[in-house]
Order: structure tokens, then sequence, then C-alpha cells
């Protein structure tokens, strides 16, 4: 997107039947996406002048109105304007937000994974596009949760049972669920229509960041309930680790129908995942380039500080100024295990 043109983001309000774009008027745009995060929010300032100068449109923004951002024709952003502040500051967001808010009931009885999701649209009235899962067995009830949660229990059963991570987004007015990309992608920014476009990594603003153990997790347990009392099923565990870190657990509950070879799979999974340190880095002030999403995966050239190679986003923030850029926050696609690999699993 970025080796293509020269960046010419503009923000289009729709009200109604009426459609006016408003880029003039706005300062400080900002759009912030996180791996983490269902809906994706736009924030800035539309020129609010209380003195009733006639050379100073207020467009009226109230929430409820849509926002779309379109870039050389490409469509950026679109969703719904939630917040407007006395004084013009505007917050709107992706039709994810919508799946984070209503609450409801769902219950399933061994449903494949792709089933349960298209069940859970059609009860958050949202329709289902591209979604790639397994045909993992699901049973469980759900009172009163929002989609995200449902969601967020559906994709854990199925990120433990074949070891990938998945990406939903709200797109195109469905949503979509598939695997995060495995081919790294060269991140390209225009600076004018007479310069050639060249790799945004190769020009780091301020690099920060941390290493941490808190979501750290040596060992597993697969458990099921039966009446007031449960059983145990399966462990995965490493022992150099819980020497190192201490025993930082979690349990588990089957998922449906599960085999002795999907359980023995999945509490493996899950350990070999979990037992990792955890390395964040942060770089500011990137030529921005809206290929730049959460979840892709982006080649680095060698840099300090761990930012080198193929490096997965987990967050980013886009500013539409009088230049684009960014600031993203990254991670390596394999990190080594914590204390090395030498697992115990039992089922």
């Amino acid at each position: 997107m970025g080796r293509s043109h020269v960046d010419d983001h503009r923000f289009l309000l729709y009200q109604g039947k009426t459609v006016r774009d408003i880029t003039a008027v706005v300062s400080t745009p900002e759009l912030r996406d996180e791996l983490d995060a269902l809906s994706v929010e736009v924030s800035f300032t539309a020129l609010r002048n209380k003195l009733n100068d006639p050379y100073a449109h207020w467009y009226n923004i109230a929430p409820g109105d849509k926002l779309r951002i379109v870039n050389g024709g490409a469509e950026v952003f679109s969703g719904v304007i939630l917040e407007v502040g006395q004084d013009g500051s505007v917050r709107a967001n992706d039709p994810g937000w919508y799946l984070t808010r209503s609450q409801i009931l769902l219950q399933l009885d061994k449903a494949s994974a792709p089933d349960a999701v298209a069940r859970m649209c059609a009860k958050a009235g949202i329709k289902v596009g591209r979604v790639e899962l397994p045909p993992t067995r699901i049973s469980k009830v759900w009172f009163g949760s929002t989609p995200e949660a449902i969601l967020e229990d559906i994709l854990s059963i199925c990120a433990a049972e074949t070891g990938k991570t998945y990406l939903r987004r709200v797109r195109e007015g469905a949503l979509q669920v598939y695997p995060l990309p495995e081919t790294a992608i060269t991140l390209y920014h225009k600076p004018a229509a007479n310069l050639g476009a060249f790799d945004v990594s190769l020009a780091k603003g301020s690099i920060s960041g941390s290493d941490s153990m808190e979501d750290l997790i040596n060992s597993v347990v697969l458990a099921e309930q039966e009446g007031d009392s449960g059983r145990v099923l399966g462990r995965a565990s490493n022992d150099a680790s819980i020497a190192k870190y201490g025993l930082l657990q979690q349990v588990e509950s089957l998922s449906g129908d599960e085999n002795t070879a999907q359980a023995r799979q999945r509490v493996k999974n899950l350990l070999q995942e979990q037992d990792r340190i955890r390395k964040d880095r942060t770089v500011e002030n990137l030529w921005g380039d809206d290929a730049a999403v959460s979840g892709a995966l982006v080649q680095f050239v060698p840099n300090r500080y761990d930012v080198s190679g193929p490096m997965r986003i987990t967050g980013v923030t886009h500013r539409y100024g009088a230049e684009h850029l960014m600031s993203v926050t990254v991670r390596a696609d394999q990190q080594p295990r914590a204390a090395g690999d030498a697992d115990t699993v039992t089922v």
C-alpha cells in the first residue's frame, strides 16, 4: 500500500444519506490497532468554533454518525462515532465494538468451532465472513456473555489444539477469523510522488521494551468436572522452568468430545506456547504504511534491542498528520522456551 502511492488519507463523515469530506477540519488523527482487542479505534479533533465564526464550519458530528478513512481509494477504517466532546474531540470504533458490548445467551453441544462461531454471530446479529478454524467440538453454555468473551473461549480451545494464534476482526460488515499470517512482509513509505518508496525499518526511531515472566505458564492440567467433584485427565509440565521460575499452573477443562490423542496434543501445545519469557519491543516514529496492522508479520532490517528479522506486530498507532508516522509494538514470532523443552506430558 505504501509502496504504490503518496499518502492522502481522507476522512469521510456519513450522516444518513449525506456524505461529507471533513479532512480539512480534522487535526491530530490517530488510529490504534491492538492484537488483543476486537475493535480498532480512531480519535481526532474536529474544528469546533464556539464564537460563531462563519469561516469555521462545524459539521454537527454526533454519536451514531458513520466514519470512513480512505487512502488512495482504499479503505483504511470504517466505523461508528461513539463520543463527541465539547472541544471537538471525536472517538470512533469499527463494528467489532458491538461484539464487546451487547450480551447474548448461547448453548453449544458438541458443535464444531466454525459452526459455533456462526451460531454466535446469528445471536449477535452480525454476518459471518471468513472463518478458518479446525472442526474442534465444543460443548458449553454462556449466559449473558458478550460475543467477544464467547469468541475468546472458542479461539482458546482451537489454539490449544492447533498451536496457532487466530486473528478476529469485523471487516466488510462480517466477522473474519483466521490464523495469523506466516509470510513476512516489508513495509514501505513513499514520501513524494517524485521519490521512490523505501523500507520503513531502515529509519527506526527510539526503541523501548521489556522482558517479562508475568504471562509464563510452566504447568498445564486438564481436568473434568463430574457433579460436585472432578478428576485430573492429563498434565504437561517443564520441571526446569518450574525450578527456575516457580510453579505457574493453568487448569483447563474438556471442550467436547476430545479423545486421548487430542487431549495430549492440547496440553502439550498450551505448555509450549506459554512457557516463554515475553519480550516486547516498541519502535517509535516509523514512517507510516497502512499495511502495518496488528497480527502482521513484518521483516525488519538488523537493529539493536532485538528488533531484527521477522517480527509480529501486536499493536500499532498510526498518526495521520502532515506526515504519516506510526509507532509499533512487536515481538519475535518464534521466541525460545523459558528453560528448555524437556516437557513431561501424561494423559
